[in-house]
């Protein structure tokens, strides 16, 4: 109240569930470790686990010494309270591991998809690390159970089915943990594979090579980037943990959420651009500037900051990263000026890599690629819209998105099309499917 009248309060930008410095840190650990590397002679699996090592620790380390995160509530633990675990609870909880992993163990088993060479480097590091796992495993979840609010969780409740007293089974939950599961299944095999790729590739990059009537130089800035990105997405898929409040609240429910999310990735992607969406062909915007060197490094360097601002949308989730779930909202970093910073750039530089405007076999052809490209950054904006409505359901993500309709650097598109702009749900529910947002109740114990 001021002068007899009242005024509404002005939105405010919630705080972010991560510190974008602190994930830097991690980010410079993780550079620094790879300009060891290249001068270490270690086996690339050696490589790999120890620049995931150099991004999480001190990544973990810092969110739990700085910001606590041990100790939200979004954790659903308590650690004030006796730390009292229920060993048959225990029990049956490792039960509903071994049917979710068992689970994911025989598709893998069954689908083609899963055999042959691809996937190899990722089977050799469960080989590697299956012993730990097995040892750390029974005591993480009895720490957890002895410090939860409500321990009944979706792996007490899949191994209480399992044991044929359905009637504790609470479906939202099993759903939602399964959900969760499958997330997991699929990408981080997908992404443990793609960055053993990466590594090798940044490990033994040749510099002497270099030169500027090349663009070599922009192919190293193009392989670092992506590198980064997914050391981070696999750093992000491995540390789904409650203790360090990085569990998964919950995953996309809806069908069309996965669906555009999965046509982005392989093996789903391959098919649809074979048959549907092929954009690019050779002829690339190397060749096409190739007369006019400094345009060409000009153009270069746009690609190079758009895929950057890419990257830092990945760090600014530190070790939260993940499709089709949500894991905490973040407003700093890239999303302190747009809701979706990784795909407005990604999308932006796949224009400018391909070229697809440029009528080299002709302007039909021509044609064909940009509506192709349209089709995929179409792909794009529905996976936004289906993340948005999932987010939805957290109200710090309705005040966020809010707050950016008139403070977000886009926010003038919204404006030009009103369609654009975010529009908060009718009610704002706190739960996803069942599964509550908050994490205060038992939807996940050990990677979740």
């Amino acid at each position: 109240m001021k002068n007899g009248a009242s005024s509404e309060a002005k939105p405010q930008l919630p705080a972010s569930v991560t510190h974008f410095g602190i994930n830097v840190v991690g980010l410079a650990c993780l550079l620094g470790t790879l300009f060891v590397l290249r001068r270490l002679s270690l086996s690339l699996q050696d490589d790999v686990l120890a620049i995931l090592a150099a991004v999480s620790v001190p990544i973990v380390v810092l969110d739990v010494l700085v910001l606590r995160v041990h100790r939200r509530a979004t954790t659903g633990l308590d650690w004030d309270q006796t730390f009292a675990p229920d060993y048959p609870r225990v029990a049956t909880k490792l039960l509903g591991l071994a049917v979710t992993v068992g689970l994911i163990a025989f598709a893998y088993w069954q689908l083609p998809e899963y055999h042959g060479a691809f996937y190899d480097p990722f089977y050799r590091i469960l080989r590697r690390l299956w012993a730990p796992l097995a040892v750390a495993t029974p005591a993480y979840v009895t720490l957890v159970d002895g410090v939860m609010r409500q321990p009944r969780d979706a792996y007490w409740q899949v191994g209480r089915a399992v044991l044929g007293h359905t009637k504790d089974v609470r479906g939202p939950e099993v759903a939602n943990h399964f959900r969760g599961w499958l997330v997991k299944a699929f990408f981080l095999p997908l992404m443990m594979v793609w960055m053993h790729g990466q590594m090798k590739s940044l490990i033994h990059f040749d510099f002497t090579v270099i030169d500027w009537s090349n663009l070599k130089l922009y192919d190293f800035f193009y392989e670092i980037i992506f590198g980064v990105d997914l050391i981070l997405a696999t750093a992000g898929y491995a540390l789904s943990l409650r203790v360090i409040d990085t569990h998964i609240r919950s995953a996309e429910p809806t069908m069309v959420g996965w669906v555009v999310a999965l046509f982005c990735y392989q093996p789903f992607y391959s098919l649809m651009e074979t048959q549907f969406v092929r954009y690019s062909s050779d002829y690339g915007f190397g060749a096409w500037l190739a007369a006019w060197p400094t345009l060409r490094w000009v153009w270069a360097g746009t690609i190079v900051l758009l895929i950057g601002t890419y990257t830092l949308a990945t760090v600014a989730f530190g070790v939260r990263f993940s499709n089709l779930t949500h894991r905490g909202i973040l407003t700093n970093g890239p999303y302190r000026f747009t809701k979706h910073p990784a795909y407005v750039t990604k999308n932006l530089s796949w224009w400018l890599v391909s070229i697809p405007f440029i009528p080299h076999t002709g302007v039909l052809d021509a044609v064909h690629h940009c509506i192709a490209l349209g089709c995929v950054n179409t792909m794009y904006f529905l996976r936004a819209r289906t993340e948005e409505r999932h987010l939805s359901r957290d109200p710090t993500y309705v005040a966020y998105a809010l707050w950016m309709n008139d403070h977000g650097a886009l926010r003038f598109l919204g404006r030009l099309i009103p369609a654009l702009r975010y529009k908060a749900p009718v009610a704002t529910p706190s739960a996803v499917a069942g599964a509550p947002v908050s994490g205060t109740a038992p939807d996940a114990a050990l990677a979740e």
